[in-house]
């Protein structure tokens, strides 16, 4: 079976690198959300989860303000929520963020990343069972993606609930009915675009016609 390895040049960058690129997505999705009511629960949640990332945040000046410039960042300026801190521009921005120092703990699916058990960790406390389908929805997406676009492997829905069911410890006990994934389209066509084969066979086709 052949395999197309993707660089992580052709990756689309970090914007705030300590956070991995499980967050991001996750932010990216929160972006793209229509209702302005669920698009801030979820940026609420997503604050948490930075908090959980970086406990030691909270020995800081101004940490919850901080974070939501974090998370700003993060979505290239582009979330639109009603948060507690007025909105920074890019101008303002002109310093990197603290490190942000990692648990010792081992994690369950390395290739997954520590962020990502930490989002699971997160879903299955929450308690409005409607923002948690969303947030489940978004993590099972993220998986089955990024092993698309990033490992050439297809993810069924059997292997992302048994995934979530072991980074919850248990918690999370889904049915492939209760997930909705949602595939990036976007990425799937880009990564065609960078395959010299894909792009052979195009041209073959525009000489038999």
């Amino acid at each position: 079976m052949e395999h197309n390895m993707v660089y992580n040049t052709e990756n689309e960058g970090l914007n705030i690198s300590e956070y991995g690129r499980s967050v991001q997505e996750m932010v990216k999705h929160i972006c793209n959300i229509p209702d302005r009511i669920k698009r801030n629960e979820l940026a609420k949640t997503m604050i948490q989860v930075m908090i959980n990332l970086n406990p030691s945040v909270k020995e800081l000046d101004n940490y919850e303000q901080k974070l939501w410039d974090h998370l700003y960042i993060i979505s290239d300026f582009e979330l639109d929520v009603d948060g507690p801190f007025e909105k920074p521009n890019r101008e303002s921005v002109e310093q990197k963020p603290d490190p942000i120092p990692y648990k010792d703990e081992l994690i369950k699916f390395r290739f997954y990343g520590r962020n990502l058990q930490t989002m699971v960790e997160e879903a299955a406390e929450m308690d409005d069972p409607e923002i948690k389908k969303a947030f489940i929805n978004y993590i099972a997406s993220f998986m089955v993606n990024s092993s698309r676009n990033w490992n050439d492997e297809n993810l069924d829905k059997a292997t992302v609930i048994d995934h979530l069911s072991t980074l919850s410890k248990g918690n999370l006990q889904l049915t492939e009915d209760d997930l909705e994934i949602h595939i990036d389209s976007y990425r799937s066509r880009n990564k065609n675009k960078k395959n010299p084969k894909n792009k052979q066979n195009r041209n073959r086709n525009r000489k038999r016609r």
